[in-house]
């Protein structure tokens, strides 16, 4: 993989995304998302790098999107309004996505499995990167998920219409 592979936490217990089904909706009609969110504190994150969303914090946990990143992080006010009270800042990046999914395609069960279980899935900020050969493992085993979702996807479509 010649692109560097980071990991944004969403966690339903502190913001409930309560425009998510909008929002697949939105990706399947265009093809992509567009979003901003939180990097954190890292400061290392270069656009063209491969982002994947993890679902922490509230069952079921894992991973449940994936697209680029395409823009160097950005210092504003904290997204969470206690800690933006507090005068705490985040750096946020635009993400646009190609893959969403109400639930993780791959879970924290997949990867407690070799080669993903030695590297901590569940991470304390956005921005976290995934080590290169673990990232292609990760990539593959995305791909095989996420195309398999898209066929029970497809079928559930097929039948309400039928």
């Amino acid at each position: 993989m010649l692109v560097d592979t980071h990991l944004f936490a969403w966690n339903p217990a502190l913001w409930n995304w309560p425009e998510l089904p909008q929002d697949i909706r939105a990706l399947a009609r265009r093809g992509h998302l567009d979003t901003e969110w939180s990097a954190g504190r890292t400061r290392r994150l270069e656009p063209g790098s491969r982002a994947f969303l993890v679902r922490l914090g509230v069952p079921p946990k894992g991973l449940f999107g994936a697209g680029t990143v395409m823009t160097a992080p950005v210092e504003r006010r904290h997204w969470r309004r206690d800690k933006a009270a507090a005068g705490a800042t985040t750096g946020y990046v635009m993400l646009r996505l190609d893959a969403l999914h109400v639930s993780p395609v791959v879970t924290f069960d997949d990867l407690a499995q070799p080669p993903f279980a030695g590297f901590r899935w569940g991470i304390r900020q956005s921005g976290v990167r995934v080590p290169g050969p673990l990232a292609e493992a990760l990539e593959a085993l995305w791909l095989s998920r996420a195309a398999a979702a898209a066929t029970r996807l497809a079928a559930k479509s097929r039948r309400r219409e039928g």
